[in-house]
This record gives structure tokens, sequence and C-alpha cells, in this order.
């Protein structure tokens, strides 16, 4: 595939500013910035999208563990907070 072009409009004067400043912090130009943080956009939709499909998976190997162990798991929360309090 080849290059493909993207005009954006109407971008707020405070996301410009903040691009900008990123890109002469890094010594990229703006093309490069805006292109890096859509591509980083994508890579966690796309990585959301997976960690998506496998959750019913997931639900599955739970329920599993909890009949074999005799009855639901106990919170990380709970189990993090007494281990504290040790």
């Amino acid at each position: 595939m080849g290059v493909q072009h993207l005009t954006i409009r109407d971008v707020p004067d405070d996301v410009m500013r903040a691009l900008r400043e990123e890109a002469s912090e890094a010594g990229q130009s703006l093309n490069v910035v805006v292109r890096s943080a859509l591509r980083q956009h994508i890579e966690r939709r796309r990585s959301m999208m997976r960690l998506s499909a496998q959750l019913p998976a997931i639900d599955a190997l739970r329920a599993r563990i909890e009949e074999r162990a005799g009855g639901a798991l106990a919170g990380s929360v709970s189990l993090i907070r007494e281990d504290r309090g040790r």
C-alpha cells in the first residue's frame, strides 16, 4: 500500500500546542509526532480488542477453578489489604 494523506480540521488550540511542544522537545516534526500518536492509538485499540476477545475464556477458566476449589475465589483487593495489615 502506498502512502496515504490525512487532513484533520478543527484541531483545538490546546491540542495543537501540546503536539507542537512534544515535537519540539523530541526534535521531531509535527507530522512524525502525530503519526506516532495515531499508531499508538491503533495498537492500544487492537490490544484491547484482543483482550476483550479472551474474556469469555478467562471467565470460563475462573469458573472451572472455583468449581474445583469448592467455591468462589477471594477477591484480590481484600487479600492485598490483609497482606498489608501484617
